[in-house]
């Protein structure tokens, strides 16, 4: 199941890309999955009970103030009447105590992971209290927040620290390199029963095909996991180079220019060969020579502002930003590894987005030809996310003002869902589930886009893709509980 995780605002910087997701690979190791018939149940008291989600029958004889769905790994986070929150297993024991932090799960081949985390006011020494200028005192405390990070089944803790809370956090933002193997925080963990063992340390970015790149004062070094000897050494960030046709050597400069310096640089070079990698795997050369073009795209490529490698192919992308603030988009061109330019390719699942998640490439006009719009239309953010392939989720204003959304087909042509909707969400890319809000501030209901039928006949407040829904009662108060998103069936006592 794939969330939305990417916002909606537009910026021309720190523009990143998403490689097409790779048949076979999977972020759990499915044996050790389990399969969950329990669900948390709201009763008339609005206390949670777990309860089998077929015959509602309690499977506990447990009583919480909140509770989430289990992971596949069978670990649920539960809250009492005191803001205090607990793991259970599916038994209903408690494999982490009360207390005050919250907690946070996320499964990765076939572990759970932990997150405990607190925020209080922690004593500064004298040096560092807060003196007000203006006389309304003195500041002696500093907001701090506790974090643990572990494995749950080993109870291997990986992280304890305590952060200033402005200066830094600790996510659970595991990867899966294969099944013996995961990457966070910059480390590569070996798996052995159910233990992390670090192996590889101070990566600064991850790539497919079980390569990375380290740092160092020497630049960057791509490796192999479990090869010890470099596939690249010393390896430099760029922004200038040079590409030869026929007797001219054509400078490019400020080739995906960053506002801010990144961890790794899009352009990476090797000084001894003149290599150029590109962003985002860095896994095949820039052509030096371009063998076939036109006048006119040589003029093209004489302003080229970003270059991109596009995985799993033999091209790579060529970028001019158009400064027509009517268009506010890239122009492109394609060269191959041979050096041949041309004007189009065939299509691939493979998505550039700008730095907070926004379609830059394939383009509006790629997805949504002009023959299928009306003149009137004016266009806004585009999204599509891991596993929706050819499906876009398109934003549009008409002359009139109004902004809708719609679901559109690349490759069929057509509108999977019409932009007749203020709000579009996607809960679950591969069974095609979504939410749609007819209007501003309106309710949500939900929708099966492959079987082209709603689901269930109610609406809410918010819909969550694990089920959790809200909706405002009689006095004003929002309740929450769970539904099936699939059937739409309610987890709840009338």
């Amino acid at each position: 199941m794939k969330t939305i995780v990417c916002s909606i605002l537009f910026m021309l910087t720190s523009v990143t890309a998403c490689t097409q997701e790779k048949k076979g690979d999977s972020p759990l190791v499915t044996s050790k999955m389990k399969t969950i018939n329990s669900i948390p149940f709201l009763t008339k008291q609005n206390d949670f009970v777990y309860v089998d989600k077929t015959s509602l029958k309690p499977v506990t004889g447990q009583k919480f103030r909140s509770a989430s769905v289990f992971t596949p790994t069978g670990f649920a986070v539960v809250g009492n009447g005191k803001d205090e929150y607990a793991t259970i297993d599916e038994n209903g024991k408690i494999v982490l105590d009360f207390s005050t932090s919250s907690i946070d799960l996320n499964v990765i081949n076939g572990l759970t992971f932990y997150k405990k985390e607190i925020e209080y006011e922690k004593k500064m020494p004298a040096w560092k209290w807060e003196w007000n200028i203006l006389g309304s005192g003195i500041k002696k405390e500093q907001t701090y927040h506790k974090i643990e990070i572990g494995v749950l089944e080993t109870k291997q803790i990986l992280l304890d620290e305590e952060i200033p809370y402005l200066e830094d956090n600790y996510y659970l933002s595991f990867v899966s390199v294969d099944e013996n193997h995961v990457f966070w925080n910059g480390n590569l963990y070996e798996i052995k029963n159910s233990r992390l063992k670090k192996i590889e340390q101070n990566i600064a970015e991850l790539l497919e095909n079980k390569r990375f790149l380290k740092a160092s004062n020497a630049g960057f070094s791509m490796y192999e996991l479990n090869q010890k000897k470099a596939i690249h050494n010393g390896l430099k960030g760029i922004e200038t180079f040079s590409i030869q046709f026929d007797k001219e050597t054509i400078i490019l400069k400020d080739v995906n220019k960053e506002r801010y310096e990144p961890e790794v640089p899009k352009l990476l070079a090797d000084p001894e060969t003149n290599d150029v990698y590109p962003f985002p795997q860095y896994e095949k050369v820039f052509p030096k020579e371009i063998t076939k073009a036109t006048d006119s795209q040589i003029d093209f490529i004489k302003k080229t502002s970003l270059v991109y490698s596009i995985t799993n192919s033999p091209y790579f992308l060529i970028g001019v930003f158009n400064y027509d603030h009517d268009i506010w988009a890239y122009d492109w061109l394609y060269i191959d590894t041979k050096g041949n330019i041309t004007d189009s390719i065939d299509s691939y699942h493979f998505k550039v987005l700008d730095q907070v998640g926004n379609l830059i490439w394939p383009d509006r006009k790629m997805i949504l030809p002009n023959q299928f719009i009306d003149k009137n239309w004016k266009f806004g953010k585009i999204n599509s996310y891991e596993g929706m392939n050819d499906l876009y989720l398109i934003r549009i204003e008409d002359e009139k003002g109004l902004r809708t959304m719609g679901l559109w087909n690349s490759s069929k042509k057509i509108w999977e869902i019409k932009p007749e909707y203020h709000n579009i969400s996607v809960l679950d890319t591969e069974k095609q589930i979504y939410t749609l809000q007819k209007d501003d501030k309106g309710l949500y209901t939900l929708y099966d886009n492959k079987n082209k039928k709603s689901i269930g006949s109610k609406a809410y407040q918010s819909i969550n893709s694990d089920g959790l829904v809200s909706t405002v009662i009689n006095s004003g108060q929002t309740k929450y509980f769970y539904i099936d998103i699939y059937s739409g069936k309610e987890y709840k006592e009338n």
